[in-house]
Parts: C-alpha cells; structure tokens; sequence
C-alpha cells in the first residue's frame, strides 16, 4: 500500500518529535502493508519561504534516513509538503513543494469557513502544471454537511483523500464516509500519522473496512489510485456520483 500523507519526518513540525518516533512509525506502517510513503510537513506560505522550508525538510529527512535505515528496509519514501490552501500559492514556485519526481501536490483547506475561491484555485493551479490532493476531506464541516462540493473540486483536476483513523475510529463519521467512497467521492486512504498515539498508521484496518463495506473492486481502486499518483501519473477515475438530496440535506 501507499501512504500518501504523513509526518513521519523527525522534528519539523507537529508529527514525530524525533527519530525514535520517527522509526516506531516506520514500523508500524510496514507491519500494516504500506510500503510507499511521502512525507507531508505542514507547509505555511505566510509563514516562511520555501527555500527555508525546503532546507529544514531536506535535513530532517537525512536524519530519517541515517537513524532509521533498518526501520526503511523495503520502505520507499518521497519528500513533499502540506500546503495551507490559498490564492498566494499560484504566485509561487510550488515544483519544490510537490511530492519528488510528481506533479502531485497535498493541500489542506480551512476548517473553519468554506473558501468560495476553492475551485477557480484549483483550476488554476492545474494550469501551472500542479495536480492537488485535498487533504482529509473529512475533516471539513462543510464537507461533511455537502459532500457534493466534491464534484466541482474533482471536476477541477483534485484528486480527494480520507484519513484511515476517520473510518476506523470514529463511528460517527464511518458511514458518512463510507456512502462518499461508495459514490467514487473519495480517491485515497492515507495515515496523516503524527505518532502512535496522535492518527496512528492504521492504513491496513481501514482498507478492510473499504473492502467489506464497499466491495473489493473499490478497495482495489483506491490501492491502484495512490500507487499511481506515487509514481507520478495522474491515473483517471471511475465517474463520481452526486449523493442525494431532501430538504436540503444530503445524505
């Protein structure tokens, strides 16, 4: 499996604190199935440059791999970010912010308000030759409330993701979930791991809740989905399908 979102990476952001962390997250991935992994500090435009960004995730990564090279035995691993979503990015250069050797970009949206400004940016970025991944979708209210909003944004060129914690364990939002995966809403699983504790890589019990309530062909799907985007390719998807509405409620 691939994990596409993680903050494996030893002391540059809110994820692992440092090394040791770094390996026991290493090897709890593995012991799950993951074998593809990018590693997606927080990215803040207005907060610091990508040049200095770019160098402490550079460093911490040297540091991944000079502590926990037993850990990283048949363990790939790629270097990206998770960029704050905002109209700034597209006067940017984001090619270092994108996942190494891809296009594919990981963007995190507010939580707080839905940005009217969500699918002009996607477009645009698009155009500047970015493919976004919208970070856990389902953390989103507006989301959760309107999982239509996922058309447009995949119209747009997004591919989507969900985190494997939401679907294992958080009942309330499971079937949620799972009703917008079983309506081709939702492209990827991945960890968003920050510890053990904090969004621990669960990546193996989530594909097998996929898998017996969506059916093995969609599990596949989204298995197929994340190698690819790992690769660098832009694989197409099965046509997404809008969920119902009454009195203005989707369900």
């Amino acid at each position: 499996m691939t994990d596409l979102h993680s903050h494996i990476l030893p002391g540059i952001d809110d994820g692992a604190k440092d090394e040791a962390i770094s390996a026991a997250l290493l090897q709890a991935q593995y012991n799950s199935g993951v074998t593809q992994i990018a590693c997606t500090p927080h990215f803040y435009s207005e907060r610091q440059s990508i040049e200095d960004f770019c160098e402490k995730r550079d460093a911490a990564k040297q540091r991944l791999f000079t502590y926990c090279a037993a850990e990283m035995e048949g363990i790939t691993v790629k270097a990206g970010a998770e960029v704050l979503f905002s109209p700034g990015l597209l006067e940017l250069d984001l090619t270092p912010l994108c996942m190494a050797n891809t296009d594919l970009m990981l963007v995190e949206l507010p939580t707080s308000y839905y940005p009217l400004w969500t699918c002009d940016v996607l477009y645009r970025l698009g155009g500047l030759g970015v493919v976004p991944l919208i970070a856990h979708v389902e953390r989103y209210p507006y989301v959760m409330e309107n999982p239509n909003l996922l058309l447009d944004w995949i119209s747009a060129g997004a591919y989507t993701q969900v985190n494997a914690t939401s679907l294992v364990q958080h009942k309330k939002r499971r079937e949620r979930i799972l009703k917008m995966i079983r309506h081709r809403l939702i492209h990827v699983i991945a960890t968003d791991t920050h510890s053990l504790v904090k969004r621990p890589p669960l990546m193996g019990q989530a594909l097998t809740l996929i898998e017996k309530n969506c059916g093995t062909q969609i599990a596949q799907e989204m298995c197929v989905c994340a190698d690819a985007l790992f690769a660098g390719e832009a694989p197409e998807q099965p046509e997404a399908t809008a969920m119902k509405q009454l009195f203005g409620h989707v369900f």
